[in-house]
């Protein structure tokens, strides 16, 4: 009953087409044998009985696939994923129900064998047998690794009551999980640890928000409860939760680098997506700052060096808003979300834009080059709240094109991701001469050790582990 998967360029498992037609089952050619030895033994010995008896057990299995031709059997599967978006590390329950029906319309009970194609990081293919019509067969899956795992497709093994024949049926599409990246916990940094451009050092990022600008509401459901105000809540007699004061609310820009030309490390699999063990650890570590900062009051600007919004949640891009009316912003009510749309981002070449004489890759006359869209972007929220840039082996020129499109910006910071312990991408020199703190790590070192590094003037190439 199994398929012999091949792996596609696109990292989905390849499966060979099942073939539908009713074949013998192991009992069935059992009894075909039996069949032919009793048939030799009636012209042998003459007996009628047991020509009779050969009669039958070489005409049950025939009967058998003839009458699965006849019924022609239908199988509709549903797989159904609960969560359906996870965070590395925890489990998810997959359940799957069967409706069998004949070609006329009946129902049929019963048992059925399910085959269901499982991604080796979630433990391999799955061996069902699931009741038709009855209550689901379930099997829990358990991802260590962020990224969009496919699930299925499933195929049903239909037997006839005797079990002499069977029939395999595709019964199911793939379906889709989304595994959101683990946000490890950050230590705490001073708020001008994230330094601020060479031409006024004296500037830092604006304070966290005091008691005199901090107001209370009810609180709502949803509301997470770190932001409840024990003090305000005591007097009122009832959960009361902050609302501070927008004009006093720190902002930060972090800018995610998806050129697949900084991240040139040997290729691996996040599920389906294609990436690399330098730019894992870069989504890691976004996931990280998006989860420290929101929990500390801060709105978190997320896009990536195309002047995109990172993607939220679980809708898939094409089907989002488009990357120019949706928001950048993520503050502490949407951080949830915004993690588990970095199960989705990848590595990729600069988006193409349609123009009237074709598709033109960006960075061309007609739509400007890729600083250009990131500046654009600058202008169009008023990002003028300082950078953090996540990379890997950043070029000299695309250094030049992120110090160009994010010029409007006070403060400038880069965490840099190398795929050769102890090398410098050209770009951190291009980033330090415009002021900027430069952290350059390998994929092997802590997340929180590059945090801790920020700001302190060591660019620790090579240094953490």
């Amino acid at each position: 009953m199994r398929r012999r998967p091949e792996r596609t360029a696109e990292g989905e498992r390849a499966e060979q087409p099942v073939d539908s037609r009713a074949r013998f089952t192991g009992r069935g050619w059992a009894f075909l044998g039996a069949g032919a030895l009793c048939l030799l033994l009636a012209t042998w010995l003459g007996r009628k009985d047991v020509l009779a008896l050969a009669l039958f057990l070489g005409g049950a299995p025939l009967f058998a696939a003839l009458s699965l031709y006849v019924v022609k059997p239908r199988v509709l599967l549903k797989r159904g994923v609960d969560p359906a978006l996870v965070t590395a590390g925890d489990s998810a329950v997959v359940r799957l129900r069967v409706r069998h029906r004949t070609r006329r319309g009946g129902t049929v009970t019963g048992a059925v064998a399910v085959h269901e194609t499982v991604p080796e990081p979630l433990g391999g293919d799955r061996e069902l047998s699931v009741e038709a019509g009855g209550e689901p067969a379930a099997y829990t899956v358990r991802p260590r690794r962020r990224g969009v795992y496919a699930l299925g497709p499933a195929t049903v093994r239909v037997a006839d009551p005797f079990g002499l024949a069977a029939e395999l049926l595709d019964a199911s599409e793939r379906t889709s999980l989304h595994v959101a990246p683990d946000a490890v916990e950050l230590p705490e940094i001073s708020a001008d640890r994230l330094r601020e451009s060479g031409t006024d050092p004296s500037r830092t990022a604006q304070p966290q928000p005091g008691p005199d600008n901090v107001t209370t509401r009810e609180y709502r459901h949803g509301d997470p409860m770190r932001r409840v105000h024990w003090a305000a809540s005591a007097k009122h007699g009832q959960l009361m939760v902050r609302q501070e004061d927008p004009r006093s609310t720190r902002r930060l820009t972090l800018v995610l680098d998806r050129d697949e030309t900084s991240w040139p490390g040997q290729r691996l699999w996040a599920g389906v997506l294609p990436s690399t063990a330098e730019f894992e650890w870069a989504v890691s570590f976004s996931a990280a700052v998006l989860e420290h900062l929101t929990q500390r009051e801060t709105a978190v600007h997320a896009l990536d060096t195309f002047g995109r919004p990172l993607p939220r949640g679980g809708e898939d891009d094409d089907d989002a808003a488009p990357a120019r009316t949706r928001a950048t912003a993520v503050t502490d009510d949407g951080a949830e979300d915004a993690r588990h749309g970095l199960a989705r981002v990848r590595p990729e070449p600069p988006p193409r834009e349609r123009t009237a004489g074709g598709t033109v890759p960006a960075g061309t006359a007609s739509d400007g080059p890729v600083g250009d869209a990131l500046a654009d972007r600058f202008d169009r929220d008023g990002l003028v709240h300082p950078v953090l840039l996540v990379s890997g082996d950043l070029p000299a020129a695309a250094a030049e094109q992120v110090l160009r499109g994010t010029q409007r910006a006070a403060a400038g910071s880069a965490v840099l991701v190398t795929s050769s312990p102890g090398s410098v991408p050209d770009g951190a020199g291009v980033l330090e001469a415009a002021g900027w703190s430069v952290v350059v790590v390998p994929a092997s070192a802590a997340p929180e050790d590059a945090w801790a590094q920020l700001g302190s003037g060591a660019r620790s190439a090579g240094a953490l582990r």
